[in-house]
Protein backbone atom coordinates (compact mmCIF):
# COMPACT_ATOMS: atom_id res chain seq x y z
CA UNK A 1 0.00 0.00 0.00
CA UNK A 2 1.50 3.74 -0.92
CA UNK A 3 3.90 2.22 -2.63
CA UNK A 4 3.77 3.71 -6.20
CA UNK A 5 3.98 7.15 -4.21
CA UNK A 6 6.66 6.60 -1.83
CA UNK A 7 8.58 5.45 -4.67
CA UNK A 8 7.77 8.50 -6.70
CA UNK A 9 8.65 10.30 -3.64
CA UNK A 10 12.24 8.94 -4.21
CA UNK A 11 12.50 8.96 -7.93
CA UNK A 12 12.17 12.86 -7.67
CA UNK A 13 14.31 13.17 -5.08
CA UNK A 14 16.94 11.08 -6.56
CA UNK A 15 17.06 12.98 -9.74
CA UNK A 16 16.75 16.45 -8.05
CA UNK A 17 20.02 15.20 -6.08
CA UNK A 18 21.52 13.13 -8.35
CA UNK A 19 21.01 14.47 -11.76
CA UNK A 20 19.92 18.44 -11.41
CA UNK A 21 22.69 19.10 -8.62
CA UNK A 22 20.42 20.41 -5.86
CA UNK A 23 22.09 20.33 -2.23
CA UNK A 24 20.70 18.41 0.39
CA UNK A 25 19.86 20.29 3.26
CA UNK A 26 17.91 18.04 5.85
CA UNK A 27 17.05 14.40 4.87
CA UNK A 28 14.82 12.48 7.32
CA UNK A 29 14.32 9.07 5.45
CA UNK A 30 12.02 7.73 8.69
CA UNK A 31 9.32 10.74 7.83
CA UNK A 32 9.96 11.11 3.80
CA UNK A 33 11.13 14.70 4.16
CA UNK A 34 13.72 16.19 2.21
CA UNK A 35 15.45 19.95 2.09
CA UNK A 36 17.45 20.97 -1.21
CA UNK A 37 18.90 23.65 -2.35
CA UNK A 38 19.70 25.43 -5.95
CA UNK A 39 21.01 28.78 -6.51
CA UNK A 40 20.26 30.18 -9.73
CA UNK A 41 20.76 34.28 -10.96
CA UNK A 42 21.44 34.88 -7.89
CA UNK A 43 18.53 33.38 -6.43
CA UNK A 44 18.11 30.46 -3.94
CA UNK A 45 15.56 28.16 -4.33
CA UNK A 46 14.99 25.89 -1.53
CA UNK A 47 12.57 23.00 -1.77
CA UNK A 48 10.87 21.02 1.13
CA UNK A 49 9.78 17.91 -0.67
CA UNK A 50 7.44 15.88 1.74
CA UNK A 51 5.25 12.70 1.11
CA UNK A 52 2.33 13.22 2.54
CA UNK A 53 -1.60 13.32 2.71
CA UNK A 54 -3.12 16.64 3.33
CA UNK A 55 -7.24 16.09 3.28
CA UNK A 56 -8.49 19.86 4.19
CA UNK A 57 -7.13 23.33 3.04
CA UNK A 58 -6.93 24.58 5.94
CA UNK A 59 -4.45 21.83 6.76
CA UNK A 60 -2.92 22.72 4.08
CA UNK A 61 -2.17 26.18 5.41
CA UNK A 62 -1.44 25.43 8.52
CA UNK A 63 1.77 23.13 6.99
CA UNK A 64 2.94 25.59 4.76
CA UNK A 65 3.09 28.16 7.69
CA UNK A 66 4.98 25.73 9.78
CA UNK A 67 7.24 25.33 7.03
CA UNK A 68 7.44 29.13 6.08
CA UNK A 69 8.69 29.57 9.62
CA UNK A 70 11.08 26.58 9.50
CA UNK A 71 12.95 28.70 6.70
CA UNK A 72 13.36 32.03 8.81
CA UNK A 73 14.45 30.67 11.59
CA UNK A 74 17.22 28.82 9.61
CA UNK A 75 17.89 31.34 7.29
CA UNK A 76 21.80 31.91 7.86
CA UNK A 77 22.13 28.62 6.41
CA UNK A 78 20.14 29.88 3.06
CA UNK A 79 22.51 33.41 2.64
CA UNK A 80 23.61 34.72 -0.64
CA UNK A 81 20.56 36.17 -2.65
CA UNK A 82 16.89 36.19 -2.81
CA UNK A 83 15.39 32.49 -1.33
CA UNK A 84 12.39 31.31 -2.66
CA UNK A 85 10.42 28.52 -1.09
CA UNK A 86 9.11 25.27 -3.19
CA UNK A 87 6.80 23.36 -1.42
CA UNK A 88 6.48 19.97 -2.97
CA UNK A 89 3.43 17.25 -1.83
CA UNK A 90 3.47 13.79 -2.73
CA UNK A 91 0.59 11.94 -1.89
CA UNK A 92 -2.06 9.91 -3.26
CA UNK A 93 -4.83 12.30 -3.60
CA UNK A 94 -5.60 15.75 -3.46
CA UNK A 95 -6.92 17.96 -0.73
CA UNK A 96 -10.51 17.63 -0.77
CA UNK A 97 -11.19 21.44 -0.75
CA UNK A 98 -9.57 23.58 -2.89
CA UNK A 99 -6.44 24.59 -2.39
CA UNK A 100 -4.85 26.08 -5.30
CA UNK A 101 -5.26 29.58 -3.68
CA UNK A 102 -3.58 29.33 -0.46
CA UNK A 103 -0.51 29.90 -2.00
CA UNK A 104 -1.28 33.34 -3.54
CA UNK A 105 -3.59 34.20 -0.49
CA UNK A 106 -0.22 33.94 1.89
CA UNK A 107 2.08 35.67 -0.37
CA UNK A 108 -0.93 38.52 -0.61
CA UNK A 109 -1.11 38.46 3.11
CA UNK A 110 2.16 38.20 4.37
CA UNK A 111 4.12 39.00 0.95
CA UNK A 112 6.15 35.57 1.20
CA UNK A 113 7.84 34.26 -1.89
CA UNK A 114 6.10 30.56 -1.48
CA UNK A 115 5.71 28.25 -4.79
CA UNK A 116 2.81 25.05 -3.84
CA UNK A 117 3.48 21.69 -5.66
CA UNK A 118 0.81 18.65 -5.30
CA UNK A 119 2.36 15.86 -7.07
CA UNK A 120 -0.94 13.50 -6.52
CA UNK A 121 -1.76 10.67 -8.74
CA UNK A 122 -4.40 12.17 -11.10
CA UNK A 123 -1.81 15.36 -11.28
CA UNK A 124 1.41 14.71 -11.07
CA UNK A 125 2.47 14.82 -14.24
CA UNK A 126 1.35 18.99 -14.64
CA UNK A 127 2.82 19.46 -11.63
CA UNK A 128 5.90 18.29 -11.99
CA UNK A 129 6.31 19.77 -15.46
CA UNK A 130 5.28 23.02 -13.59
CA UNK A 131 7.87 22.54 -10.95
CA UNK A 132 10.91 21.53 -13.75
CA UNK A 133 9.99 24.89 -15.68
CA UNK A 134 9.80 27.34 -12.94
CA UNK A 135 13.30 26.30 -12.08
CA UNK A 136 14.25 25.96 -15.71
CA UNK A 137 15.19 22.51 -15.71
CA UNK A 138 15.43 19.48 -18.04
CA UNK A 139 12.73 17.45 -17.17
CA UNK A 140 13.45 13.84 -16.31
CA UNK A 141 11.23 10.65 -17.63
CA UNK A 142 10.06 9.23 -14.26
CA UNK A 143 7.26 6.99 -15.54
CA UNK A 144 7.98 3.72 -16.17
CA UNK A 145 5.89 0.70 -16.51
CA UNK A 146 7.30 -1.31 -13.16
CA UNK A 147 5.45 -3.09 -10.74
CA UNK A 148 5.33 -2.58 -7.44
CA UNK A 149 7.66 -5.03 -6.10
CA UNK A 150 10.19 -4.21 -8.43
CA UNK A 151 9.34 -0.35 -6.69
CA UNK A 152 9.82 -1.64 -3.55
CA UNK A 153 13.25 -3.20 -4.27
CA UNK A 154 14.20 0.30 -5.83
CA UNK A 155 13.49 2.09 -3.06
CA UNK A 156 16.12 1.12 -0.14
CA UNK A 157 18.47 1.80 -3.96
CA UNK A 158 17.28 5.17 -4.39
CA UNK A 159 17.90 5.79 -0.86
CA UNK A 160 21.43 4.77 -0.36
CA UNK A 161 22.50 6.53 -3.56
CA UNK A 162 20.66 10.24 -2.07
CA UNK A 163 22.25 9.71 1.26
CA UNK A 164 25.89 8.53 -0.04
CA UNK A 165 26.02 11.81 -2.38
CA UNK A 166 24.54 13.86 0.55
CA UNK A 167 27.47 12.18 3.05
CA UNK A 168 29.87 12.72 0.37
CA UNK A 169 29.73 16.69 -0.33
CA UNK A 170 29.66 16.91 3.50
CA UNK A 171 32.92 15.45 3.22
CA UNK A 172 33.96 17.29 0.37
CA UNK A 173 32.71 20.55 2.12
CA UNK A 174 34.74 19.64 5.13
CA UNK A 175 38.55 19.31 3.32
CA UNK A 176 37.67 22.89 1.68
CA UNK A 177 38.44 24.46 5.07
CA UNK A 178 40.83 21.75 6.11
CA UNK A 179 43.76 21.46 3.47
CA UNK A 180 46.67 23.05 5.32
CA UNK A 181 47.66 23.48 8.70
CA UNK A 182 48.45 27.19 10.10
CA UNK A 183 52.28 26.79 10.23
CA UNK A 184 53.23 29.59 8.24
CA UNK A 185 50.80 32.00 10.29
CA UNK A 186 52.48 31.40 13.32
CA UNK A 187 55.73 31.97 11.89
CA UNK A 188 54.87 35.26 10.81
CA UNK A 189 53.21 36.19 13.62
CA UNK A 190 56.61 35.00 15.42
CA UNK A 191 58.24 36.96 12.90
CA UNK A 192 56.64 40.45 13.54
CA UNK A 193 56.56 40.08 17.29
CA UNK A 194 60.47 39.52 17.57
CA UNK A 195 61.21 42.48 14.91
CA UNK A 196 58.66 44.74 16.97
CA UNK A 197 61.21 43.92 20.21
CA UNK A 198 64.28 44.27 18.52
CA UNK A 199 63.20 48.11 17.20
CA UNK A 200 62.02 48.85 20.25
CA UNK A 201 65.27 48.08 22.20
CA UNK A 202 67.23 50.19 19.77
CA UNK A 203 65.18 52.90 19.71
CA UNK A 204 61.34 53.61 19.59
CA UNK A 205 58.85 51.97 16.98
CA UNK A 206 57.54 55.31 17.23
CA UNK A 207 60.02 56.87 15.92
CA UNK A 208 60.30 57.69 12.32
CA UNK A 209 64.25 57.83 12.20
CA UNK A 210 64.23 54.50 13.93
CA UNK A 211 61.57 52.96 11.67
CA UNK A 212 63.61 54.48 8.60
CA UNK A 213 66.56 53.13 9.70
CA UNK A 214 65.28 49.29 10.20
CA UNK A 215 63.49 49.69 6.49
CA UNK A 216 60.20 51.43 7.02
CA UNK A 217 58.46 52.70 3.74
CA UNK A 218 60.60 55.51 2.84
CA UNK A 219 59.74 56.95 -0.70
CA UNK A 220 62.45 59.26 -1.12
CA UNK A 221 64.70 56.36 -0.31
CA UNK A 222 62.84 54.03 -2.54
CA UNK A 223 63.02 56.09 -5.25
CA UNK A 224 67.02 56.54 -5.03
CA UNK A 225 66.48 52.22 -5.49
CA UNK A 226 65.91 51.40 -2.09
CA UNK A 227 62.98 48.90 -3.11
CA UNK A 228 63.43 46.27 -1.16
CA UNK A 229 61.79 48.71 1.71
CA UNK A 230 58.19 47.40 -0.05
CA UNK A 231 58.99 43.85 1.79
CA UNK A 232 61.15 45.26 5.21
CA UNK A 233 58.33 47.60 5.91
CA UNK A 234 55.36 44.94 5.95
CA UNK A 235 57.20 43.28 8.99
CA UNK A 236 57.78 46.65 11.08
CA UNK A 237 55.03 48.33 13.40
CA UNK A 238 54.52 51.68 14.46
CA UNK A 239 53.60 51.58 18.63
CA UNK A 240 52.60 48.22 20.41
CA UNK A 241 48.29 48.88 19.85
CA UNK A 242 49.87 48.96 15.72
CA UNK A 243 51.53 45.59 16.18
CA UNK A 244 48.50 43.95 18.73
CA UNK A 245 45.59 45.13 16.46
CA UNK A 246 47.48 43.80 12.96
CA UNK A 247 48.77 40.65 15.06
CA UNK A 248 44.62 39.63 16.01
CA UNK A 249 43.66 40.33 12.53
CA UNK A 250 46.76 38.25 10.79
CA UNK A 251 46.11 35.17 13.75
CA UNK A 252 42.26 34.52 13.04
CA UNK A 253 42.21 35.69 9.36
CA UNK A 254 45.77 33.96 8.45
CA UNK A 255 44.79 30.65 10.13
CA UNK A 256 41.46 30.69 8.28
CA UNK A 257 43.50 31.04 4.78
CA UNK A 258 45.98 29.08 5.12
CA UNK A 259 43.76 26.35 5.86
CA UNK A 260 41.83 26.92 2.88
CA UNK A 261 45.11 27.19 0.17
CA UNK A 262 47.60 25.24 1.88
CA UNK A 263 50.75 26.59 3.76
CA UNK A 264 52.84 27.32 0.36
CA UNK A 265 49.60 29.07 -1.48
CA UNK A 266 49.17 31.43 1.76
CA UNK A 267 52.70 32.66 1.73
CA UNK A 268 52.97 33.18 -1.89
CA UNK A 269 49.64 34.94 -1.42
CA UNK A 270 50.60 37.10 1.37
CA UNK A 271 54.04 37.84 0.17
CA UNK A 272 52.23 39.25 -3.10
CA UNK A 273 49.28 41.13 -1.43
CA UNK A 274 51.95 42.64 1.20
CA UNK A 275 53.85 43.62 -2.00
CA UNK A 276 51.37 45.45 -4.32
CA UNK A 277 49.88 47.19 -1.25
CA UNK A 278 53.22 48.61 -0.48
CA UNK A 279 53.43 49.71 -4.02
CA UNK A 280 50.02 51.04 -4.02
CA UNK A 281 51.43 53.15 -1.02
CA UNK A 282 54.64 54.24 -2.42
CA UNK A 283 52.12 55.48 -5.66
CA UNK A 284 49.59 57.49 -3.22
CA UNK A 285 50.70 57.94 0.44
CA UNK A 286 53.99 60.20 0.80
CA UNK A 287 54.29 59.35 4.76
CA UNK A 288 56.59 56.83 6.20
CA UNK A 289 54.57 54.03 6.17
CA UNK A 290 54.81 50.15 8.00
CA UNK A 291 52.88 47.81 9.09
CA UNK A 292 51.11 44.03 8.21
CA UNK A 293 47.86 45.83 7.40
CA UNK A 294 48.43 45.51 3.23
CA UNK A 295 49.35 41.49 3.69
CA UNK A 296 46.55 41.16 5.73
CA UNK A 297 43.70 42.50 3.32
CA UNK A 298 45.34 40.35 0.72
CA UNK A 299 43.69 37.28 2.70
CA UNK A 300 40.76 38.87 2.87
CA UNK A 301 41.40 38.85 -0.98
CA UNK A 302 41.70 35.71 -0.63
CA UNK A 303 38.41 34.41 1.20
CA UNK A 304 36.88 37.24 -1.47
CA UNK A 305 38.21 34.67 -4.13
CA UNK A 306 37.24 31.77 -2.25
CA UNK A 307 33.52 33.13 -2.23
CA UNK A 308 33.62 33.58 -5.98
CA UNK A 309 34.67 30.38 -6.57
CA UNK A 310 32.03 28.79 -4.04
CA UNK A 311 29.29 31.37 -3.68
CA UNK A 312 26.81 29.69 -1.91
CA UNK A 313 29.32 28.10 0.46
CA UNK A 314 31.26 31.05 1.23
CA UNK A 315 27.35 33.10 2.23
CA UNK A 316 26.74 30.07 4.80
CA UNK A 317 29.80 30.45 6.23
CA UNK A 318 32.08 33.84 6.09
CA UNK A 319 30.57 35.58 3.50
CA UNK A 320 28.30 38.70 4.47
CA UNK A 321 30.30 38.98 7.93
CA UNK A 322 33.66 39.32 6.24
CA UNK A 323 32.08 41.97 3.75
CA UNK A 324 30.86 43.61 6.78
CA UNK A 325 34.17 43.38 8.15
CA UNK A 326 36.07 44.37 4.97
CA UNK A 327 33.35 47.53 4.36
CA UNK A 328 34.03 48.33 8.43
CA UNK A 329 37.84 48.70 7.31
CA UNK A 330 37.53 50.80 4.24
CA UNK A 331 35.27 53.47 5.98
CA UNK A 332 37.31 53.74 9.18
CA UNK A 333 40.18 54.17 6.47
CA UNK A 334 38.45 56.81 5.16
CA UNK A 335 37.16 58.60 8.23
CA UNK A 336 40.97 58.50 10.30
CA UNK A 337 43.64 60.38 8.46
CA UNK A 338 46.20 58.53 9.85
CA UNK A 339 45.38 55.12 7.62
CA UNK A 340 46.83 53.81 5.02
CA UNK A 341 44.05 53.33 3.07
CA UNK A 342 46.68 52.69 -0.38
CA UNK A 343 48.39 49.89 1.41
CA UNK A 344 44.62 48.31 2.44
CA UNK A 345 43.18 48.58 -0.89
CA UNK A 346 46.25 47.65 -2.82
CA UNK A 347 46.75 44.72 -0.32
CA UNK A 348 42.99 43.69 -1.04
CA UNK A 349 42.87 43.69 -4.93
CA UNK A 350 46.71 42.23 -4.71
CA UNK A 351 45.63 39.30 -2.70
CA UNK A 352 42.44 38.84 -5.01
CA UNK A 353 44.46 38.56 -8.16
CA UNK A 354 47.43 36.38 -6.33
CA UNK A 355 44.43 34.12 -4.99
CA UNK A 356 43.40 33.92 -9.21
CA UNK A 357 46.96 33.18 -9.75
CA UNK A 358 47.77 30.48 -7.52
CA UNK A 359 43.98 28.97 -7.38
CA UNK A 360 42.17 27.21 -4.86
CA UNK A 361 44.10 23.66 -3.91
CA UNK A 362 43.56 20.72 -6.69
CA UNK A 363 42.43 23.32 -9.88
CA UNK A 364 44.23 23.98 -12.35
CA UNK A 365 43.33 26.83 -14.65
CA UNK A 366 46.44 27.21 -16.45
CA UNK A 367 44.89 30.42 -18.98
CA UNK A 368 43.26 32.08 -16.25
CA UNK A 369 46.10 32.06 -13.79
CA UNK A 370 48.24 32.65 -16.20
CA UNK A 371 46.33 36.11 -17.33
CA UNK A 372 46.01 37.07 -12.83
CA UNK A 373 49.78 36.73 -13.24
CA UNK A 374 50.55 39.17 -15.57
CA UNK A 375 47.77 41.33 -14.96
CA UNK A 376 49.94 41.53 -10.93
CA UNK A 377 52.99 42.31 -13.00
CA UNK A 378 51.69 44.79 -15.34
CA UNK A 379 49.62 46.87 -12.84
CA UNK A 380 52.46 46.08 -10.04
CA UNK A 381 54.92 48.37 -12.83
CA UNK A 382 52.40 50.73 -13.49
CA UNK A 383 51.87 51.82 -9.68
CA UNK A 384 55.92 51.45 -9.14
CA UNK A 385 56.22 54.05 -12.58
CA UNK A 386 53.57 55.95 -11.39
CA UNK A 387 54.83 56.65 -8.19
CA UNK A 388 58.33 57.36 -9.73
CA UNK A 389 56.58 59.87 -11.43
CA UNK A 390 55.32 61.75 -8.78
CA UNK A 391 51.27 61.68 -10.55
CA UNK A 392 49.77 61.61 -7.18
CA UNK A 393 52.42 62.83 -4.94
CA UNK A 394 54.86 65.52 -4.96
CA UNK A 395 58.16 63.73 -5.45
CA UNK A 396 60.19 66.44 -4.69
CA UNK A 397 57.88 68.21 -1.76
CA UNK A 398 57.53 64.71 -0.26
CA UNK A 399 61.06 64.38 0.07
CA UNK A 400 61.41 67.83 2.09
CA UNK A 401 59.13 67.04 4.38
CA UNK A 402 61.02 63.97 5.05
CA UNK A 403 64.81 65.68 4.65
CA UNK A 404 62.95 68.50 7.03
CA UNK A 405 61.74 66.13 9.58
CA UNK A 406 65.11 64.58 9.74
CA UNK A 407 66.95 67.88 10.54
CA UNK A 408 64.76 68.44 12.99
CA UNK A 409 65.87 65.21 14.37
CA UNK A 410 69.15 65.93 14.31
CA UNK A 411 68.77 69.73 15.40
CA UNK A 412 69.48 71.32 12.28
CA UNK A 413 66.67 74.41 12.99
CA UNK A 414 67.63 76.69 10.82
CA UNK A 415 68.51 74.20 7.69
CA UNK A 416 64.84 73.14 8.29
CA UNK A 417 63.43 76.84 8.31
CA UNK A 418 65.70 77.51 4.73
CA UNK A 419 64.40 74.55 2.62
CA UNK A 420 60.58 75.03 3.93
CA UNK A 421 60.63 78.25 3.62
CA UNK A 422 62.03 78.03 0.11
CA UNK A 423 59.82 75.11 -0.28
CA UNK A 424 56.32 76.59 0.59
CA UNK A 425 56.81 79.29 -2.35
CA UNK A 426 54.79 76.37 -4.15
CA UNK A 427 53.91 73.17 -1.56
CA UNK A 428 51.92 72.03 -3.64
CA UNK A 429 49.49 69.63 -1.02
CA UNK A 430 52.25 69.51 1.47
CA UNK A 431 51.46 73.01 2.87
CA UNK A 432 50.58 71.33 6.56
CA UNK A 433 53.06 69.22 6.75
CA UNK A 434 55.98 71.62 5.87
CA UNK A 435 54.29 74.47 8.24
CA UNK A 436 54.35 71.91 10.79
CA UNK A 437 57.90 71.06 10.44
CA UNK A 438 58.69 74.85 10.80
CA UNK A 439 57.15 75.82 13.35
CA UNK A 440 59.05 73.10 15.40
CA UNK A 441 62.21 74.62 14.14
CA UNK A 442 61.14 78.06 14.71
CA UNK A 443 60.23 76.88 18.40
CA UNK A 444 63.37 75.54 19.15
CA UNK A 445 65.00 78.51 17.94
CA UNK A 446 63.39 80.93 20.41
CA UNK A 447 60.94 82.25 18.07
CA UNK A 448 57.23 81.41 19.32
CA UNK A 449 55.47 83.89 17.34
CA UNK A 450 56.79 82.32 14.03
CA UNK A 451 55.75 78.91 15.48
CA UNK A 452 52.27 79.60 16.62
CA UNK A 453 51.39 81.19 13.22
CA UNK A 454 52.51 78.12 11.10
CA UNK A 455 50.52 76.38 13.70
CA UNK A 456 47.41 77.78 13.55
CA UNK A 457 47.83 77.86 9.48
CA UNK A 458 48.47 74.20 10.16
CA UNK A 459 45.15 73.59 12.03
CA UNK A 460 43.46 75.03 9.70
CA UNK A 461 45.08 73.02 6.59
CA UNK A 462 44.69 69.88 8.22
CA UNK A 463 42.67 69.59 11.24
CA UNK A 464 43.20 66.26 12.20
CA UNK A 465 46.56 66.22 13.06
CA UNK A 466 46.82 65.75 16.52
CA UNK A 467 50.63 67.24 17.05
CA UNK A 468 49.76 70.39 16.06
CA UNK A 469 47.25 71.14 17.87
CA UNK A 470 49.32 69.71 21.17
CA UNK A 471 52.09 72.08 20.37
CA UNK A 472 49.83 75.30 19.84
CA UNK A 473 48.59 74.20 23.21
CA UNK A 474 52.03 74.59 24.65
CA UNK A 475 52.57 77.36 23.33
CA UNK A 476 48.94 79.09 24.47
CA UNK A 477 49.89 77.79 27.95
CA UNK A 478 53.29 79.29 28.02
CA UNK A 479 51.84 82.81 27.13
CA UNK A 480 49.42 82.24 29.71
CA UNK A 481 46.23 81.92 26.96
CA UNK A 482 44.37 79.18 29.69
CA UNK A 483 40.91 78.88 27.76
CA UNK A 484 42.65 78.33 24.05
CA UNK A 485 45.33 76.11 25.36
CA UNK A 486 42.98 73.79 26.91
CA UNK A 487 40.95 74.17 23.76
CA UNK A 488 43.42 72.96 21.27
CA UNK A 489 44.76 70.27 24.43
CA UNK A 490 41.25 68.63 24.44
CA UNK A 491 40.97 68.58 20.45
CA UNK A 492 44.22 66.66 20.40
CA UNK A 493 43.09 63.98 22.74
CA UNK A 494 40.06 63.46 21.33
CA UNK A 495 42.18 62.86 17.56
CA UNK A 496 44.64 61.01 19.63
CA UNK A 497 43.12 59.39 22.99
CA UNK A 498 45.69 56.85 22.95
CA UNK A 499 49.10 59.62 23.31
CA UNK A 500 49.73 60.10 27.55
CA UNK A 501 51.72 63.39 26.34
CA UNK A 502 48.34 64.80 25.33
CA UNK A 503 46.11 63.27 27.87
CA UNK A 504 48.80 64.33 31.00
CA UNK A 505 48.94 67.84 29.31
CA UNK A 506 45.17 68.40 29.32
CA UNK A 507 44.74 66.83 32.93
CA UNK A 508 47.65 69.67 34.10
CA UNK A 509 45.86 72.77 32.07
CA UNK A 510 42.20 71.48 33.84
Amino acid sequence: MFIEQDFYFWKVTHDLVLNQGFEVLHINTEHKEAWLEYSGKWKNHVIRIKYKQINWRNELKRDLQVTYQQLKQNRQIYRGGNVILHTIYVSEFPPVEEWENVVSEMNKDKKLNVHLYYFSDENKDNERKRFYEALRLEEPMLEQRISHNEMEAMIPYLKQQIVSSHRKKQQEVQSLFQFGKPQMTYILLAVNILLFMLVESQGSTTSVSTLIEFGAKYNPAIMEGEWWRIGSSMFLHIGLLHLLMNMLALYYIGIAVERIYGTWRFSVIYLLAGIFGGVASFMLNPHVAAGASGAIFGLFGALLYFGVRHRQLFFKTMGWNLIFVIVLNIAFGIMVPQVDNGAHMGGLIGGFIASTAFNLPKRNEKLIQGIALTCYIVILGMMAFIGTEGMFNDGERMGQVQQTQDLNESGDYTQVVSITTEALADPGRYEAELRFNRSYAYNQLSKPEKAMEDLKKVVELSPDMGEAHYNLALLYQQKGEKNKAIKHARTAVDLRPENQDFQELTEELQ
